[in-house]
């Protein structure tokens, strides 16, 4: 059986020079009499000088794991943050990459990040991203295709060309690896694949692709409202909502940067006439939900669902996204802001404790988390728009496979160690009873 150490790996960021620190309280104590550790990931080899010095501020470093069977020492967990090439380096968010890199640095994990492009196949090792905190810049290394890819394939425009969608499959068929999430949700497969589940159903609303003027008509028939939304869509970005008003007219919305756009229509075919020419393909029609409101502003709850380090589902965070005056959704870069449930839930519904909704909420969130990985098994992760009707009925609007960080404190905090957590349990370097 294997036993796990704690420790620290420093790189000097002009010498190279690897060094493991280990402390004589709870290392083995074969490990203490070496002077130097040979560690191997297939063919990349490093010798690591062993020290029992703190390690210096001029390094790069992180805390990680060591784990002995048969006399013979791995390091870990090696979490690479897979992205592609370019800007100079790599594309991505770099100020969410560092918050991952020093969460790891700090609970135990050591992460770089992997450009796709950098990767070389053969000798399984890439020309990974270091960060130097001290002088805050980025170090490149020579390093092995690590333990545990977090895939940050920062849009669909990359994760569409040839050479990525390659690469994805070959990492995902690699021994000893773990790459997840999976490829952005497209909004037509991801609600045909809530609608297989029979317990998610009750709370979907009835959204088909749109292909024809016979379906917008029935659609307009049968729901006082409706969002036209692009597949492939995020952040708001082209959604439409359609609404049959008091004489008769239809109404039309849209955003524009923070502007909402309203135009009026006598029938339906004056509607199709005008959309037809702006929704050329790849769009879903949706039910249109009475949400509640606050200060008559629409409002839904954002969740986060993540793996924790036993590999199982918990809901990380929930906040309000409360939208803007006159707005047709709670996106924050169209107009929206963010709020603390309890104080909007209170005034929406003051006949019922905040808790119990949320509590309702988060439910609803973990058994779509379930359902969604049995059809991407690699997801570890998942973002949920979740709305609440005038008449507390609770409504799944949308889901995103690849996560933007949570403004609020609290969530973000616990959002990356979970991500450090879920590859520790992954590679298998978390202690039994740990969380």
């Amino acid at each position: 059986m294997s036993r796990l150490a704690t420790g620290w790996v420093s790189i000097h960021p002009l010498r190279r020079t690897w060094r493991l620190h280990i402390s004589a309280k709870n290392s083995p104590r074969a490990l203490l009499i070496r002077k130097r550790l040979r560690i191997q990931f297939g063919s990349w080899r490093k010798d690591l000088l062993i020290t029992h010095k703190r390690p210096s501020p001029h390094t790069i470093k992180a805390k990680i794991r060591i784990r002995s069977q048969k006399n013979r020492y791995t390091i870990g967990p090696l979490i690479g943050i897979l992205t592609v090439a370019g800007g100079g380096r790599f594309r991505g968010v770099q100020s969410n990459f560092i918050d991952i890199i020093e969460t790891g640095r700090k609970k135990g994990a050591f992460v770089y990040v992997v450009p796709i492009e950098n990767i070389d196949w053969k000798s399984k090792t890439v020309q990974g991203y270091l960060f130097y905190s001290k002088e805050k810049k980025w170090i490149k290394e020579r390093l092995p295709l690590p333990h545990v890819l977090y895939n940050r394939i920062p849009n669909r425009m990359f994760e569409e060309q040839a050479h990525v969608k390659a690469a994805l499959e070959q990492l995902s068929t690699m021994r000893n690896l773990t790459l997840y999430n999976p490829q952005f949700f497209n909004k037509q497969q991801l609600y045909a694949a809530l609608q297989r589940d029979p317990d998610i159903t009750p709370y979907l609303p009835q959204t088909v692709t749109f292909t024809s003027k016979a379906q917008l008509y029935h659609m307009l028939s049968s729901y006082s409202f409706v969002y036209i939304k692009p597949v492939n869509g995020m952040a708001g970005k082209g959604i439409y909502r359609v609404q049959k008003i008091t004489n008769g007219d239809y109404l039309v919305q849209y955003q524009e940067q923070d502007d909402t756009v309203s135009k009026r229509f006598s029938s339906k075919g004056e509607v199709w006439t005008y959309l037809a020419p702006l929704i050329k393909h790849n769009y879903v029609i949706q039910q249109g939900i009475d949400l509640a409101t606050f200060d008559n502003k629409l409002f839904d709850v954002r969740l986060l669902a993540q793996k924790n380090g036993r590999g199982e589902w918990e809901v990380t965070g929930a906040g309000i996204r409360l939208a803007g005056a006159g707005k047709i959704t709670t996106h924050v870069p169209r107009g929206g802001s963010i709020q603390p449930p309890e104080d909007i839930l209170m005034a929406a519904f003051p006949h019922i404790a905040p808790r119990h909704l949320l509590t309702s909420v988060r439910r609803m969130a973990l058994r779509i988390a379930r359902s969604l990985e049995k059809e991407w098994q690699t997801l570890g992760e998942v973002s949920m728009d979740i709305g609440i009707d005038k008449n507390m009925n609770i409504w799944f609007i949308e889901a995103n496979a690849k996560p933007g960080k949570f403004d609020e404190p609290h969530i973000r905090k616990l959002s990356l160690q979970r991500i450090v957590e879920y590859a520790q349990h992954k590679a298998k370097f978390i202690e039994v009873g740990e969380s």
